[in-house]
């Protein structure tokens, strides 16, 4: 059965600031990788001197839409300092992608916070809602060409890494403090939705932030009380109760979907089933690859009455066709989806480009493109050509 794409269908790829732009000095990040003695994302993928070439090879790829983000850091070096040159910079960003028919869709906070904003206790003071706002504020004033914004990427993933298992920065191992900075984060996501909205009047915005979720299974499924209970709860907790909350915030739901996770009953927050023996195929980084998954949380999205963008979708592989059967398998879930009247309206793969992975370093590789991190040289991987037949024809046969 051959699924066409509706005509206005987003064929894209997302990409983040720190993780590619390199030498963003004023971040937390920047500070942390030094404190911790991890691997320096230095250059990282060189993008803030490249994009225009990037920009090329996405044109290339046939990419009708990229999904990026600003570096607060980089436009509020100091707390009270904005940085035009940086805003003119970003602004030759978004002009190019629109010369080459790119749509933008703009993430304004991509798990990096000012080194000021860290230093005088960042999201877990609700004071410092105010900062943030002021950036968002000037930025959207100066961007108003553009119509699709995210404000947060992965709020959840950001608080459980940084305020629970403390392994990003602010480092934190609290579950009150968790809790805390993330009723900040919901607040200044409330605020700065309706902020965005005043700023456009008339004109059309369209608001979201990018939700990781997860497909959570069982690890013994005849033990309803332990496993079952426990999975049931993280789906609930992890993948649904914040979109619940700010529904009345949202004009699309984004996801960004890799993965499912076995899990047992250990606590509320546990840990991966180790008791359950599975052949099951995992990518480079151990995590299960599970497309079906997709297709059934869409399905589950359906009940929002939203349009739904894949904000995020990929793998890191080491061999090509290894991200071919990611890639294609994926997309056939998303298509069945779509066969089945959900309201889809963008796939963005993660990434454009190789890119400095966090706590990771450079070792995962999850371009479209792939870089030479010794002279920053660009190759297109093979399986991404797969991808271009498909942006370019809008259509594929499930």
């Amino acid at each position: 059965m051959e699924v066409v794409f509706p005509s206005s269908f987003l064929w894209g790829a997302s990409l983040s600031s720190y993780q590619t732009e390199g030498d963003n000095f004023n971040c937390d990040w920047y500070f942390w990788e030094k404190e911790k003695n991890l691997t320096p994302s230095n250059k990282a993928s060189n993008h803030y001197n490249l994009f225009k070439e990037d920009f090329k090879l996405a044109k290339e790829l046939n990419l009708n839409s990229l999904r990026i983000s600003f570096e607060w850091a980089r436009l509020y070096p100091k707390k009270d300092e904005f940085n035009e040159k940086e805003l003119l910079h970003y602004r030759e960003v978004i002009d190019t992608l629109k010369s080459l028919s790119i749509k933008p869709v703009i993430c304004l906070h991509h798990f990096t916070n000012p080194y000021w904003f860290y230093r005088q206790d960042g999201w877990l003071n609700l004071k410092n809602i105010d900062y943030f706002l002021k950036y968002l504020n000037n930025v959207v004033r100066n961007f108003l060409d553009v119509e699709y914004w995210l404000i947060f990427n992965e709020p959840l993933v950001y608080i459980y890494n940084g305020f629970i298992s403390g392994i990003w920065p602010p480092g934190i191992k609290s579950f009150n403090c968790a809790k805390k900075a993330f009723l900040n984060i919901k607040t200044a996501y409330r605020i700065g939705y309706r902020e965005i909205k005043n700023i456009y009047k008339d004109k059309i915005s369209k608001i979201s932030f990018s939700k990781h979720i997860k497909i959570f299974r069982p690890c013994r499924h005849f033990s309803f009380c332990l496993n079952n209970l426990n999975a049931f709860l993280r789906d609930r907790i992890f993948n649904f109760s914040i979109l619940e909350d700010l529904v009345k915030y949202l004009d699309f739901i984004a996801i960004n979907y890799y993965t499912k996770e076995y899990v047992h009953f250990s606590g509320l927050y546990g840990k991966e089933c180790l008791e359950y023996n599975t052949n099951e195929s995992k990518n480079s980084l151990g995590w299960y690859i599970y497309p079906s998954g997709l297709y059934e949380i869409l399905i589950r999205l359906k009940r929002f009455n939203l349009p739904i963008m894949i904000s995020e979708n990929g793998t890191s592989e080491v061999k090509d066709y290894l991200y071919e059967d990611f890639f294609f398998s994926h997309l056939k879930s998303l298509a069945r989806a779509l066969n089945d009247k959900v309201n889809i309206f963008g796939y963005f793969w993660w990434s454009l480009i190789d890119n400095f992975e966090w706590d990771k370093g450079f070792g995962p590789r999850f371009g479209l493109i792939e870089v030479d991190y010794n002279n920053f040289e660009r190759k297109i991987r093979n399986f991404a050509y797969k991808y271009a037949h498909v942006c370019k024809n809008n259509k594929l046969e499930i």
